[in-house]
């Protein structure tokens, strides 16, 4: 029905979808995270982080899935997605709890200081986004990073109506604008101040996370306006080896 939530959403997902066909590019969907994780190492990425490893979860079909970017019969780009609901506890307590299991570390040595909005917005049907991948040789427009993101964000939205989307990004891709390229709306420097980081985390993560309303109003500000979608569409030859 025209007004509704996810009329503008469906719209949104369906702009991102007719604008890959014109590049011969599609979407796939899987909640198999084990041959997910084989179809990521075959991309080149070689390290999972623990909140959305199949080794440290049993992943259900409903709350748990992976998105892959495909051109032809070619995946280029993963991303996997995590539904947690979080009523009677903090974002911040779930991270607290969830890591000392994880990392195998006593809670007082794990993270602190966490983001405000970890401590005091985030929270009901939270989505973690995580293992974001492009090929090395799939890299280079921004436009396609934004595609792809809007495209997942669309589709967690309408798969499971969540109240917030957030991810962790490094701070040299915030320096490079790409929180804002991806579609979110917020980002917090110090998600974490980690006592002793684990491999492949860090206080210099940045927060980013979009709440259901600001998707809303940014699912119907695009189909309204879509001339408005995509912009300056080249990375330099430094983020195309390090995205």
């Amino acid at each position: 029905m025209p007004g509704t939530d996810d009329f503008f959403v469906t719209r949104l997902f369906s702009l991102c979808e007719r604008l890959m066909l014109t590049q011969n590019l599609s979407l796939d969907v899987s909640t198999d995270f084990e041959a997910s994780q084989r179809r990521m190492t075959a991309m080149q990425k070689d390290s999972f982080t623990p909140m959305l490893c199949s080794r440290f979860h049993d992943f259900s079909k409903d709350d748990a899935f992976y998105m892959f970017l495909r051109k032809g019969s070619k995946d280029i780009a993963g991303v996997a997605a995590r539904l947690d609901n979080l009523h009677s506890e903090t974002l911040s307590d779930y991270w607290t709890r969830s890591y000392a299991r994880l990392y195998g570390q006593e809670r007082e040595r794990i993270s602190h200081l966490h983001a405000p909005a970890a401590i005091s917005e985030i929270r009901g049907r939270v989505v973690y986004l995580g293992e974001f991948y492009f090929t090395p040789s799939a890299r280079g427009s921004r436009n396609l990073l934004r595609l792809f993101t809007n495209s997942l964000f669309s589709y967690c939205h309408l798969h499971w109506k969540p109240d917030w989307q957030y991810a962790f990004i490094r701070k040299k891709h915030i320096d490079r604008g790409y929180a804002g390229v991806y579609g979110f709306t917020r980002q917090i420097p110090g998600a974490q101040t980690w006592l002793a980081p684990p491999e492949g985390r860090s206080s210099q993560e940045y927060l980013v996370a979009l709440p259901h309303s600001e998707l809303i109003h940014s699912a119907r500000y695009y189909v309204t306006n879509p001339e408005l979608f995509l912009g300056e569409d080249t990375l330099s030859k430094v983020e195309k080896l390090s995205t």
